[in-house]
């Protein structure tokens, strides 16, 4: 009798003459999934053979993790917008107001304000 340090699920993957088994096949069903598990981003793989089966565990591990909406803070103010040019800077010189930094084609810059003079 032969004994090996390896236990029997260990010995039932290697074959004779010590080769590794073959890979086994792909799973007709797989999905990935990105979570958070203690603040880490982990992606976690499920295989089966049968597509309802991997549906309802992935079901079971989307709802055991959630996803976490981030809080929008009140305060922060939302960044106004230029209807031709996008975006508005916020003035250095004016607290509260915002400026549109795009040029026009003529050279000039262009004159939206927020908020609007006069409003």
């Amino acid at each position: 009798m032969i004994s090996t340090s390896q236990s029997p699920s260990e010995q039932s993957q290697v074959q004779p003459h010590g080769e590794p088994a073959p890979a086994l096949p792909e799973a007709p069903a797989s999905a990935n999934v990105h979570v958070t598990l203690a603040g880490r981003q982990v992606q976690g793989t499920l295989r089966d053979t049968d597509e309802e089966r991997l549906l309802a565990r992935l079901e079971a591990l989307l709802q055991r993790f959630p996803v976490e909406t981030p809080a929008q803070d009140s305060a922060t103010p939302q960044t106004p917008v230029c209807a031709w040019h996008g975006a508005m800077q916020e003035s250095t010189k004016a607290k509260g107001t915002w400026y549109c930094p795009a040029k026009m084609a003529d050279g000039s810059y262009c004159k939206s304000r927020h908020p609007e003079k006069g409003k």
